[in-house]
C-alpha cells in the first residue's frame, strides 16, 4: 500500500529538519508517541533506531536508511502491529516562502491477502493521512509553542501534558 501526503508547515525548513532529525525526540510532537527510546548508539544519521511506543499500547521500530542532509530522511518499517509486515517512509522538505513544505512518502506492507489488500487501501490509507496530516499540525504548534496535539486532536502546553513522557 502506498500513501502520500504533502502538508505546509509555518515554520522554516531548518527547524522542521532538527526536529525530524532528533531521532529520539518524535515523542515531542507526534500525537500517537508516548515514548520514542532510542535503539542505536547514535540519535542521528543512517542506522540510528528508535521503538516509537503509541497510545494503544503497540510499537513500530523505525531505522534510518538514508539522509539528504537538510532535505529528506529515509527509513525502514519493522516490528509492526498487525495487519502490517513492514516498510518504508520518506520524509522530505521542501522551504516554500516562510513555510516548509513537508512530504511525507510511505510504502506499507500488508498481510492477510487479498483481505490486506483491501483493508490496507480502504481503511489503512485514510487512516494514515490523517495521523500524518494531525502529526505535522501538532509539529507546527510544538515549534511555535514547544507544545504538543494529543490523538484526540487536543492542544496541550507540552509533550508531558499531553501524556507523552521522555524515553
Amino acid at each position: 500500500m502506498h500513501a502520500e501526503m504533502t502538508k505546509r508547515v509555518n515554520a522554516s525548513a531548518e527547524d522542521v529538519w532538527a526536529a525530524f532529525n532528533d531521532w529520539g525526540g518524535i515523542w515531542r510532537f507526534q500525537p500517537w508517541v508516548v515514548r520514542s527510546p532510542l535503539l542505536s548508539q547514535n540519535n542521528e544519521g543512517v542506522g540510528a533506531k528508535r521503538r516509537c511506543e503509541f497510545v494503544d499500547k503497540t510499537s513500530i521500530v523505525e531505522t534510518i536508511t538514508k539522509i539528504d542532509d537538510g532535505r529528506a530522511i529515509h527509513m525502514t518499517l519493522s516490528e509492526t502491529p498487525k495487519p502490517m509486515k513492514g516498510g518504508k517512509s520518506v520524509i522530505r522538505l521542501s522551504p516554500s516562502g516562510s513555510g516548509t513544505d513537508v512530504i511525507v512518502e510511505m510504502d506499507i506492507e500488508i498481510g492477510m491477502g487479498p483481505l490486506g489488500a483491501i483493508m490496507g487501501n480502504l481503511m489503512m490509507k485514510p487512516m494514515m493521512k490523517k495521523r500524518v496530516s494531525l502529526m505535522l499540525e501538532s509539529l507546527e504548534h510544538h515549534l511555535k509553542t514547544g507544545g504538543k496535539i494529543d490523538s484526540k486532536g487536543v492542544k496541550h502546553s507540552s509533550p508531558s501534558a499531553a501524556g507523552a513522557v521522555p524515553a
